[in-house]
Order: C-alpha cells, then structure tokens, then sequence
C-alpha cells in the first residue's frame, strides 16, 4: 500500500497521467507547427557584425557575469548569464544559415527552436532525470536570444553610425538618430517576443509534468517565506 493505493492502483493511476501528458502534447503540436512555419517564413534583419565588435561586446559581458558569479546572491544569475553569451555567439555564427527541405527552404533559427519544443515536450511526457540537464538550454535559449536582440544588434547599430559619421551627410545621420529609438524599441519588442516564445514551454516541461509535486514545492515554499517574515 501506499498513500492508500495499491501498487496496482498507483500504477494504473501513472499510466492515466501518461495518457493526460500526451494528449496534451497532442494538442499542442499543432500550434507548434504553427509557431515554426511563422518563424521560418519571418525574415528578420541583422545588422552585420564585425568580429572586434562581437569580441569586445562579448569580453564585456563575461566580465560582468564574473562579477555576478562571485557574488553569493547573484551566483546562479551569473552562470546563467556567462552561458548565454556563449549561446548569443552561436546564434549570431548560425543565424544566417539555412537549407533546403523538400523545396522549402529552413532558416536556422526555426531548428534552434523545433530542437528546443522537442525537448520539452519530451520531458514533459517522459520526465526522466537524464531528460532533465537538457531542459537548460531553454532559459539558456531565451537568454541568448534577448542577448542577441537587446545587446548585440543595437551595439552593432550604434557603431556602423559612428564608423559611417565621416561619410554621410549630417542630414542623414539626423535622420537616422532620429529613427533609432523606434529600432530599440523593436530590438526590445523581438527580443521578449523570443523569450515569452521559449519560455512557456519550459515551464510546461519543468513544473507542469506533474502537478502535484509543483503544488507541493510551491505550498512549502509560501511557509518558508511566510515563516521567515515571522521571525
């Protein structure tokens, strides 16, 4: 017995469950098929970036993750933040990159993101603990792609302005100064976009495969919180 169930019971009541997690992955593979074939059939504008740049931009984010890393309460921010660049530098090698499939052609970022869904919704269907490490790579991926969105293109933008003063006419780099906030408000609005896109699967995977155990966490958790603003 346990809980009040038989072992047959406990079982029977697994496999239910397992049932419930591929339905739900059933429902949700059709948006998600959705969800690529918009991405693929997106073409985003990157700016090219010189590799001084990318370096420089880089050496200076690692610096800071340095520093975030030896504080105590920032610790797990800056491992977070260190391995994002590295994930940022792989997208910027591989962003323009694509190939053909049966006539249709595949940009990077579309696999990078069917590599990530799938994933999740395997963990979220077989939650075994070596599926788990690789559940990672989504913040890592949102992380990433905020980097690339927020950081690393806007810089980019900034420079090829300053690099091209001298040869543009000042009405012209007017008008350009002129139009950047607009850009950086769109470099803002692409990046949320990716995370908010990679995000909710990640917190299906992590917490939503069993619910119970969530709720659980979730309920001792409040206690301790509560319990400690008592003391």
């Amino acid at each position: 017995m346990a809980l009040g169930f038989s072992w047959n019971e406990v079982h029977m009541i697994k496999m239910v469950w397992l049932i419930v997690r591929l339905a739900v992955v059933y429902l949700i593979v059709g948006p998600m098929l959705g969800i690529l074939l918009i991405a693929n059939n997106s073409h985003p504008l990157f700016f090219h970036l010189e590799r001084d740049v990318v370096g420089w931009i880089s050496i200076f984010g690692c610096v800071i993750a340095y520093i975030l890393v030896r504080l105590e309460a920032t610790k797990e921010v800056g491992k977070l933040f260190f391995v994002s660049i590295l994930g940022a530098l792989v997208i910027l090698m591989y962003v323009k990159e694509h190939f053909w499939l049966q006539g249709m052609r595949i940009h990077s970022w579309t696999v990078f993101l069917a590599v990530l869904f799938a994933i999740s919704l395997l963990f979220f269907v077989i939650p075994h603990r070596h599926l788990k490490p690789l559940l990672f790579l989504l913040p890592v991926s949102a992380c990433s792609w905020l980097l690339v969105w927020v950081v690393y293109r806007p810089a980019s933008l900034v420079i090829e302005i300053f690099g091209a003063k001298d040869k543009l006419p000042e009405e012209n780099i007017s008008k350009i100064v002129e139009f950047m906030p607009e850009v950086f408000r769109s470099c803002l609005a692409s990046g949320i976009f990716m995370v908010c896109l990679i995000m909710p699967f990640y917190i299906l995977a992590r917490w939503g495969h069993n619910p119970k155990s969530t709720y659980q966490s979730l309920t001792k958790r409040l206690r301790q919180i509560r319990n400690a603003r008592h003391f």
